[in-house]
């Protein structure tokens, strides 16, 4: 048999249960204040994708790839940078980051915030790039004119082709 005093316990469980449960819904996109915003962790991670991009570009002769354990070497450089830049040190980027591996939701969405930064990065460059051309040969049949190469063995045009100077 129930009593009033439980009856009143098992209440006030289940509201509590359902505040909790509603204020754990209503924080479900944000990230805690102890882990980076979304928005920073992209920033970090556009700069390291850069990072190792340019490491394979690093070679003073360029065209004659460094050795991987040199690269290893100048990608763990250009971290540091970026990190102090950022003023972030090594734990505090690592302790964040392995939050975002393990909600895969979230990394998910600083991955997508990082492909739509870069598509926007390259509309505004192409559009600038385009602008340009057109100013220096406004009367360019090619959207690329500088970057159209005329082959020697026919008469044909391959445009889009960059030049190799």
């Amino acid at each position: 048999m129930i009593t009033n005093q439980t009856m009143t316990i098992i209440r006030k469980i289940v509201i509590a249960v359902l505040l909790l449960g509603a204020v754990a819904c209503g924080n479900a996109d944000k990230v805690p204040s102890n882990i980076l915003s979304k928005e920073k962790m992209r920033d970090i991670l556009l700069d390291m994708n850069m990072a190792d991009a340019y490491s394979y570009d690093i070679s003073p002769m360029r065209g004659v790839p460094l050795p991987d354990s040199m690269r290893q070497l100048k990608v763990k450089e250009y971290y540091r940078q970026i990190l102090d830049l950022h003023h972030i040190s090594v734990k505090e980027f690592m302790f964040s980051y392995r939050y975002y591996e393990s909600h895969a939701n979230r990394l998910k969405e600083v991955y997508d915030m990082m492909q739509a930064s870069i598509a926007e990065e390259r509309k505004a460059l192409e559009g600038e790039d385009r602008r340009q051309q057109y100013a220096d040969n406004p009367g360019s049949f090619f959207p690329y004119p500088k970057n159209t190469v005329i082959s020697k063995k026919q008469d044909t045009i391959f445009p889009f082709l960059k030049r190799k100077h």
